[in-house]
């Protein structure tokens, strides 16, 4: 039988090294007296390729030659070891140490191999030997140590460190070798107390100390550990790097409260002046505390802040209350799928804008003074939909530091916003441009304008323009808009062809409800389902209208409204899984309905059990059953 084999296969590289060793042998074997390095390299390649027996044997030729060459005993050791004769390992060893009993190494490898050999209190008697050949060396202790960890004996060489230690007088002796094996041992307080040693002799070193600890800090078990042994450590010694290192581990856990409480230590330990404040008034911000980022912003600002930090921490301030304002009025710490009706008035952001404002006062002409017109212009915008004033806002942004380029593409953008709404699609038309001509805009808002301009087309029934330009961005799909943007090239795809005109009584219904005429936008919705009954964006046609009608306060003619696409489309629409759940929203925050509420969210689970909304379910009917608070 001919055996076909490739020049790079394993098998051809195995034929090849068998026949080199058949070769190698069978010179020796002609040969009386070989080469001493020919016969290592030939006992090396050997065992190597597994054949364990031949190279002991070999290794023990050479061995018997010359007593004294540590390559040749450590060939015959390791190789009695790998075939498991740890009796003649043994016997190696000790005859070794006969000639050379100050040598460490062997005492220490010599336990070893007693431990494997299942010899275990002549283990302990070899390496407590060894120790006492040179007990006050630190390096005795890290030998034998590392002799047990390789033996897994994780307690035995923590017991030997601490050992070394006392016998050394030296309490910081083998700080970061103890740590690293009581993190092994899920022993998190100790590794904690061995990592606060080493900050102390290392007192710059907190972030290295935060890197290790990081191992464990993950876990709130570990975390507890060590929130408890820095404790310990500052009741003996109060200790700004100690506090940093609290701080850190209540942040790591989401203990903003606590972490506050610290930083507010810090600040005072320190004598920074509202720094420390200020550093965790950015981290509570950007994890989305916004009532401790706002309680600190104003407590740094108190402090005082120094005045290179003071805009920045006004800032800070006055979009943290933002933020909190945005809350909604139920109390709820969700946001609906559907937009509640907005009040009529809303002094909650009253505040907000005087606090934007003294940023404007304080700091004219400054990125912060702008970002606060920013600010004001969305507040004016998005809440109160005061167009005039939202578009005199962001105009001003260009007179507070026209050389900020990125703000300056932003206020464009949010600009041709509110043109859009108020129906001036031409100018709306000129700011997006402005963006999307300019290679100074980056990336997003490029890919923003583009999106803008494609919608403008849509509103216009300029489909082709539309598709083309939707097709010719690069979306970022976690942008604000990239949602929007795929699901009206879908809209466009599926009904440019099969409906153009549904399609175009359709982009008119979404231009007026962009205009927050809500009255009209239903009316044309609820025409297009009796006009086109075939098209494909007749469901996206009712979930519409539902939600203007929510939006509007109409809860029972939103319930209708879902209801419709629920029964007549059931067999046709892919909406069919929110549209139950957006009806359970209605019930839930318009009715104050929690009995149907819930009822709508079981039917999404039964329902559609893939559904991306099922999560989203099951939290909301544990919320209604007070399962969870």
């Amino acid at each position: 039988m001919k055996i076909m084999t490739h020049r790079h296969s394993p098998l051809f590289r195995t034929l090849c090294l068998a026949v080199f060793l058949q070769g190698v042998l069978a010179c020796s074997a002609l040969s009386q007296t070989p080469d001493a390095a020919t016969k290592f390299r030939l006992a090396q390649s050997l065992e190597q390729a597994g054949e364990i027996e031949r190279a002991a044997a070999l290794y023990q030729e050479l061995l018997a030659k010359a007593p004294s060459n540590f390559m040749y005993f450590d060939g015959v050791q390791r190789t009695l070891l790998a075939l498991k004769r740890y009796d003649e390992a043994i016997g190696l060893i000790t005859a070794r140490l006969n000639s050379a009993p100050d040598d460490l190494s062997l005492r220490t490898l010599l336990g070893a191999v007693l431990y494997r050999a299942g010899r275990e209190t002549e283990a302990d008697e070899a390496w407590t030997r060894a120790i006492a050949a040179a007990a006050s060396n630190p390096n005795t202790y890290r030998l034998v140590a590392g002799s047990m960890v390789e033996s897994r004996l994780l307690d035995k060489a923590v017991a030997t460190y601490r050992r070394g230690r006392e016998a050394c007088n030296d309490p910081m002796l083998f700080t970061m070798e103890l740590a690293h094996l009581l993190v092994a041992s899920m022993d998190y307080k100790g590794a904690t107390q061995e990592y606060l040693r080493w900050l102390e002799q290392n007192p710059a070193q907190v972030s290295f100390v935060q890197n290790r600890m990081a191992l464990f800090s993950w876990k709130p078990e570990g975390r507890d550990a060590a929130i408890e042994a820095v404790r310990a450590a500052i009741d003996r010694r109060e200790d700004i790097r100690l506090y940093e290192l609290l701080g850190w581990l209540h942040m790591e856990g989401k203990d903003f409260t606590g972490a506050y409480d610290v930083y507010r230590t810090i600040d005072k330990l320190s004598g920074s002046n509202g720094i420390g404040l200020y550093t965790f008034a950015e981290r509570a911000f950007r994890e989305k505390v916004f009532d401790l980022s706002a309680k600190a912003y104003r407590a740094a600002l108190d402090a005082p802040l120094p005045q290179a930090r003071r805009a920045a921490a006004m800032y800070g301030y006055a979009t943290s209350l933002k933020e909190l304002a945005a809350a909604p009025d139920s109390g709820l710490s969700y946001q609906p799928d559907f937009p509640l009706p907005a009040p009529e008035s809303r002094p909650q952001y009253a505040g907000v804008i005087a606090s934007y404002k003294e940023v404007i006062q304080r700091y004219p002409r400054t990125e912060f003074a702008a970002r606060s017109y920013l600010q004001i212009g969305l507040i004016q915008f998005d809440k109160d939909f005061d167009l005039d004033g939202a578009l005199a806002s962001f105009d001003r942004v260009r007179g507070e530091n026209p050389g900020l380029a990125m703000i300056t593409h932003d206020v464009a953008l949010k600009a041709g916003q509110v043109l859009t709404a108020r129906g001036d699609t031409m100018a709306a038309m000129t700011r997006y441009l402005s963006v999307a001509r300019t290679p100074a805009a980056t990336p997003d808002q490029s890919d923003e304008a583009n999106f803008r301009i494609a919608e403008l087309d849509y509103f216009r029934g300029q489909f082709t323009a539309a598709v083309q330009r939707l097709d010719s961005l690069t979306l970022n799909l976690k942008a604000d808009y990239a949602n929007d943007a795929l699901a009206l090239r879908a809209v466009l795809q599926e009904n440019s062809a099969t409906a153009p005109n549904a399609l175009k009584e359709f982009a008119r219904a979404d231009f007026l409800a962009r205009q927050r005429k809500n009255t009209e936008a239903i009316a044309l919705y609820q025409e297009i389902v009796k006009k086109f009954p075939q098209a494909f964006l007749v469901d996206d046609a009712l979930i519409k209208a539902a939600s203007l009608q929510a939006r509007s306060g109409l809860y029972r003619e939103a319930v209708g409204s879902y209801e419709t696409l629920l029964n007549q489309f059931k067999e046709s629409s892919v909406s069919l899984d929110r549209a139950r759940f957006q009806m359970g929203e209605v019930f839930e925050l318009g009715l104050k309905d929690p009995a149907n509420a819930v009822a709508c969210y079981e039917k999404v689970l039964v329902d559609y059990p893939h559904s991306v909304l099922s999560e989203q379910a099951r939290s909301r009917i544990r919320r209604l059953r007070g399962d969870v608070q």
